[in-house]
């Protein structure tokens, strides 16, 4: 039964703090950003949202690097049938 005081010493201390535990202001300019539309958007990150976290920018950033890597894909084959066109 010597737990029991403990107990009721933490709640109260818990109970106590509670109104000061809150969210800072200021921590993250996140509110002020727009959420981007397109790649160009997302890249500008002075104005739009750039966190992952977002699932709608994660689905952007994922399109805009697939959309970087095709040109780069296409570009492989001809550069190699145009060396293969010399021999």
């Amino acid at each position: 039964m010597k737990i029991r005081p403990f107990l009721i010493a933490v709640l109260a201390s818990a109970s106590l703090a509670s109104p000061f535990v809150m969210a800072h202001p200021g921590g993250h300019d996140d509110d002020e950003k727009a959420m981007p539309k397109t790649c160009e958007q997302l890249a500008d990150t002075k104005r739009y949202i750039s966190d992952v976290a977002y699932p709608e920018v994660k689905k952007l950033k994922e399109q805009c690097d697939a959309a970087k890597k095709k040109p780069n894909a296409a570009q492989s084959p001809a550069a190699r049938g145009s060396s293969n066109d010399g021999n």
